[in-house]
């Protein structure tokens, strides 16, 4: 009984017993936002939402962005915009690319530095530079 057998192409499932491969559309609602809950960056986040429509839905979770903005801007806890999404993104583009450009330390230029550059105080904002 050694030799070879043929097998209908429908059945030729049967012969193998390899682990089976799942897509990311099989993946339970809940671990998928455990998985986006680890995700530490809105750049992680902005990459996920590329994927799919459920990754999209999942990773643009307002307390996602809610937790980012905490941290990474200093939001106070009482603050409650329509999107916490649209305040990261206003805070980054607001700080990164307008206070810590070339014009912004122009019109800082009359205000102090303090340290050896790591950070300046412009226009009453501290800034970790």
């Amino acid at each position: 009984m050694g030799g070879p057998i043929i097998v209908h192409p429908l059945f030729a499932h049967t012969l193998q017993r390899g682990p089976e491969v799942r897509t990311l559309e099989e993946v339970p609602q809940d671990v998928l936002q455990l998985i986006v809950s680890r995700l530490m960056t809105a750049q992680d986040l902005c990459v996920l939402q590329c994927v799919s429509k459920r990754c999209r839905d999942a990773a643009g979770a307002d307390e996602l962005w809610k937790r980012l903005c905490m941290s990474r801007f200093a939001v106070p806890e009482s603050c409650s915009p329509p999107s916490w999404k649209q305040l990261y993104r206003f805070n980054y583009e607001f700080l990164y690319k307008i206070l810590l450009s070339r014009s912004a330390e122009q019109l800082s230029s009359g205000f102090p530095r303090i340290g050896t550059g790591a950070r300046f105080v412009g226009m009453g904002i501290a800034i970790n530079a």
